[in-house]
């Protein structure tokens, strides 16, 4: 085999390895409510994102559900999405603490 080729496929494996890594550390999956509530102190002070049905939305505060449990929201220093409303699902992404409180960073709504 060629000195190059061998370089090139080392380049390649390295570039997949690498890539691979970096999506193994970056990628939060979705938790549901209930998984939060299994083991709060797990993501105590932890950027977590959780999926679950908006409650009690006037404006501001408001409360994420799932099946009776629920996770205070705040929204202060982020824009929600015009697309709030009560009854909707979204994600929501932010620092959560054991008490049930999460501090939004970023609300996704589903596209209709």
């Amino acid at each position: 085999m060629k000195k190059s080729r061998i370089i090139a496929i080392s380049g390649i494996v390295a570039a997949v390895v690498i890539i691979t890594i970096v999506l193994v550390f970056n990628f939060r999956p979705y938790l549901q409510i209930s998984q939060v509530y299994e083991d709060p102190a797990r993501y105590h002070n932890q950027e977590i994102q959780v999926i679950g049905t908006v409650e009690g939305y006037s404006g501001g505060n408001f409360n994420l559900t799932q099946d009776g449990m629920k996770i205070l929201i705040d929204v202060s220093g982020i824009t929600v999405p015009d697309d709030v409303v009560n009854g909707i699902q979204v994600v929501v992404m932010g620092f959560f603490n054991s008490l049930f409180y999460l501090n939004a960073t970023q609300i996704l709504v589903q596209c209709s």
